[in-house]
């Protein structure tokens, strides 16, 4: 979808200490073998006080000053999880909701689209925006812990380390640093199997499949559909994806200035991403996600919030945010920088 009337307004993010991926290595929690693939050189890891829902609010409260905007100008919050939000059986964007917009009149909904949600959350929010007149600005928000016992950080997926924290965007139908030219989001069904392989639906969380492991899944999902023919079709989606988003945007992919890719690790970020789009990793946000991780949805918000905190935006830049997530599917938005952030350092 190609948008007139669709900015960026605030950006934020809260990150627990990156630790040193070698203390890690050490304890044998990491093996080197796997960090010569990565590049992993840090990750950020929660403490006992960082609590997804407070990350949360702390990275959509720094978003919502920055954008200048009046909490009761959010007509809609969006949060995109990945993994446990904190609790269950209760709602994380009405909490979200109360402590950010103080209890607004607003929508308040949560996303579940893996790693993807945020980035899919775009097009909602901008399809909620302009279905009202009145509707001025939406808030993104998406945090996430991968600990135990439900997650194994250094090995419950191949390629990449799972990493903590949150980030969060104020998308404004009237005036921002960036304007959103456009942003497409693709899907194939046909993957879903690749984060399920063949196991049978549970009543509740089974503590006995813990930790997930994402490797056996997939190479049960191998059974049914080969490696080769599941490379083909998630490269093809994220080329459709991009394709779209850049002709609607009216530019050559090689016009960005910026790419804005998932948290993976130097191999698995080559193999679905970067080799099937043709770009050069020196234009990513990989040497910054190296110090991170995969922060599950929040990657994309968390390091367009690097970009512009360290002064890299400068107006007339391009700017590729590009998304994947389990299910699977893919999304592409291209930005317009406007002007240089007010917060940048």
């Amino acid at each position: 979808m190609r948008y007139e009337s669709l900015f960026v307004a605030g950006l934020g993010s809260r990150l627990p200490r990156p630790v040193p991926i070698d203390e890690h290595i050490a304890d044998g929690l990491y093996d080197p073998e796997e960090q010569d693939e990565t590049g992993q050189l840090a990750v950020t890891i929660a403490g006992q006080d960082d609590t997804q829902p407070d990350m949360a609010v702390l990275a959509g409260r720094l978003a919502l000053e920055r954008s200048t905007l009046p909490a009761e100008s959010v007509s809609l919050l969006l949060h995109a999880v990945t993994a446990h939000n904190g609790l269950d059986g209760w709602n994380t964007a009405a909490y979200l909701h109360r402590q950010i917009l103080a209890g607004g009149s607003g929508l308040a909904v949560e996303v579940r689209q893996l790693s993807n949600g945020a980035m899919a959350a775009i097009e909602l929010a901008a399809a909620y925006l302009t279905a009202g007149a009145d509707r001025e600005a939406a808030l993104i928000t998406s945090a996430d812990r991968f600990c135990a016992p439900a997650y194994d950080r250094w090995r419950t997926s191949w390629g990449l380390v799972f990493a903590d924290g949150a980030s969060a965007a104020v998308l404004s139908r009237t005036g921002g640093v960036a304007r959103v030219l456009s942003c497409v989001t693709v899907s194939d069904p046909e993957l879903e199997g690749m984060h399920r392989g063949s196991l049978p639906f549970t009543a509740a969380p089974d503590p006995a499949e813990y930790p997930l492991d994402f490797r056996a899944r997939t190479l049960d999902f191998a059974q049914h559909m080969g490696l080769e023919e599941t490379g083909r079709r998630m490269a093809a989606g994220l080329r459709a994806a991009v394709t779209q988003a850049i002709a609607e945007a009216d530019i050559k992919i090689t016009d960005a200035d910026y790419y804005v890719v998932p948290g993976f690790g130097r191999r698995l970020l080559h193999r679905e991403c970067l080799d099937p789009l043709g770009i050069p990793i020196d234009r990513t946000t990989f040497s910054w996600h190296a110090q991170v991780g995969h922060l599950g949805a929040a990657d994309q918000f968390a390091s367009l919030t690097h970009l512009s905190e360290a002064g890299l935006l400068e107006p007339g830049q391009r700017v590729l945010l590009i998304g994947i997530g389990g299910g699977f599917n893919w999304t592409c938005a291209v930005l317009n920088i406007l002007e240089r952030p007010h917060w940048t350092y």
